[in-house]
């Protein structure tokens, strides 16, 4: 959605971080698509936020 200096986000625990070409303050009605693939990516099995509740994978 933004761009932030790498070093904001370099020593956090941040999960996912994705960078497109188009977006910006409304980016979800701009790409919707390309921001539906990053929470897919994101939450989806195998993805860096899949199971982070412990106990749960969010498809039961």
């Amino acid at each position: 959605i933004i761009i932030n200096p790498k070093s904001w986000y370099t020593d956090k625990n941040i999960v996912f971080v994705s960078n497109h070409e188009r977006g910006g303050h409304f980016a979800a009605h701009e790409q919707p698509d390309k921001l539906a693939g990053d929470l897919r990516n994101m939450f989806g099995k195998g993805g860096p936020a899949y199971g982070v509740v412990p106990g749960k994978d969010g498809y039961e």
